[in-house]
């Protein structure tokens, strides 16, 4: 491999971020799967993720991890702060992490780490501040107009891979321990980076069709069975690229004490809402919050393989587990370690789970914080209160567990009061009004990629 000669293997830190991914697209997580059951058996699509399961095996796989915000840079900041919304103060796409939210990444930085992001949407570009911290942040920078403002996985596996090569051909750097963050972006839509076979095409147009469909009441059931298809099909196009970002980073000697930390920042609505369907924003349903979380260690990093973890936790607390893994301080966040679950061992830390839809944008508040008319829940002991300010202040009751089975509020009053508490609280401590301030180049990236209405 290129570069200078080491004694020691160098530690590394691989944090991947599979966008817009459900934890039931990976087939090790068909036990917590939310769909697919109203389907005959030989129309189910069936997830075909080697890699990422291969991943788990070999490691710490978390059953119930959940985002905060069905949007990809609100989730971003808070597994890189340890922060939910409120406290972070990130809206949506579009709206930089403020410059006084510490990252870890910075830790890892002043530690003397060095630090490199490879990112495949320009909704992570590097004026929206997740860059800080960061020696080399290669996002898609500026595109052809009509261009989509994104990278497929292989030229984000391919570009990531470079920039290590030039890392370890630098006597200065190779010998540092490497923190490592790659943001895979295909399952979103359009769904047009991965060979499939589908009679559908996966642009822009033929999602919305379907999608009309869907709310007419009038969708096919060969076209949403394609549609999955299609999605998943996105999916496995990562596992694939993901699994040549691996043999190439462990052909270069850099997987002997490398710690690999695999999330997504939420989920996706398929054909299961007849009212917003293929998209995410204006639910946060577990279709779209409930993600896949995986640790996996070698060497210095070791940790038990194998081992699936059942209680509900939260991506604002994988910015404390990673730097606690590396020894360095807290991130100072609110997020808890789940180090203890990583050993196996039992965590008492009671955690409580908020997260808040960021659409339908044209309804926002105008004075206040812009997210506070959305849906938005609360999780606690295995239980979501998901309600919506605009349906009349009413909330339901649900399980985590596969298909989010809904529960009779007169059953757990007591619970259901509680939860609503919480929330009311939580929303008590929003933050103020942001408006947006983002370049007319920043905004043809967020239409182009589907996120301004």
């Amino acid at each position: 491999s290129p570069g200078v000669e080491r004694d020691v293997a160098p530690r590394v830190v691989l944090l991947v971020s599979l966008d817009t991914t459900r934890a039931d697209a990976l087939a090790c997580y068909q036990d917590q799967s939310h769909w697919g059951q109203e389907y005959p058996q030989g129309l189910r699509p069936v997830p075909q993720t080697p890699t990422l399961d291969g991943i788990a095996g070999a490691g710490v796989r978390f059953a119930w991890a959940l985002a905060h915000a069905p949007t990809t840079l609100n989730s971003h900041a808070s597994v890189f702060s340890g922060l939910d919304p409120h406290a972070h103060r990130v809206v949506r796409n579009g709206y930089p992490i403020p410059d006084d939210v510490p990252l870890v990444t910075e830790l890892f930085q002043n530690a003397g780490w060095d630090t490199i992001a490879v990112i495949g949407s320009s909704a992570l570009e590097a004026a929206m501040g997740l860059n800080r911290g960061f020696r080399r942040y290669h996002d898609p920078g500026p595109q052809p107009v009509g261009g989509m403002y994104m990278l497929g996985a292989d030229e984000v596996t391919r570009r990531a891979l470079e920039e290590v090569d030039a890392h370890l051909a630098d006597p200065e750097l190779a010998t540092k321990p490497l923190f490592l963050f790659v943001h895979y972006y295909d399952a979103h839509t359009p769904w047009f980076t991965a060979p499939s076979t589908s009679q559908l095409d996966g642009s822009m147009a033929a999602i919305e069709k379907l999608t009309r469909a869907r709310v007419a009441g009038k969708l096919r059931l060969e076209d949403a069975v394609q549609a999955r298809a299609l999605y998943l099909a996105q999916v496995t196009w990562v596992d694939t690229q993901l699994g040549l970002l691996l043999s190439g980073l462990g052909d270069r000697g850099l997987m002997d004490d490398a710690l690999t930390v695999v999330f997504a920042d939420h989920g996706e609505t398929l054909e299961e809402s007849s009212t917003n369907p293929y998209t995410h924003g204006p639910s946060v349903g577990l279709v779209d919050v409930h993600v896949p979380l995986i640790f996996s260690g070698s060497g210095l990093f070791s940790l038990p393989s194998g081992l699936v973890e059942e209680q509900p936790v939260r991506l604002m607390d994988v910015a404390s587990t990673m730097a606690e893994l590396a020894a360095l301080e807290n991130v100072g966040g609110e997020g808890i370690s789940l180090v203890r679950h990583l050993r196996g061992l039992d965590d008492p830390s009671a955690r409580i789970s908020f997260a808040e839809a960021t659409k339908p944008i044209g309804n926002e508040s105008p004075n206040k914080w812009n997210n506070l008319p959305f849906e938005r829940s609360v999780t606690k002991d295995g239980l979501v209160l998901r309600g919506n300010p605009l349906d009349g202040g009413r909330a339901s009751l649900y399980r985590v567990a596969a298909g989010e089975p809904r529960l009779s509020i007169s059953d757990y009053p007591q619970i259901a009061g509680d939860m609503a508490e919480l929330m009311n609280d939580w929303d008590a401590r929003a933050p103020s009004h942001r408006s947006m301030d983002a370049s007319e180049e920043t905004q043809a990236g967020l239409k182009a990629l589907g996120y301004l209405e």
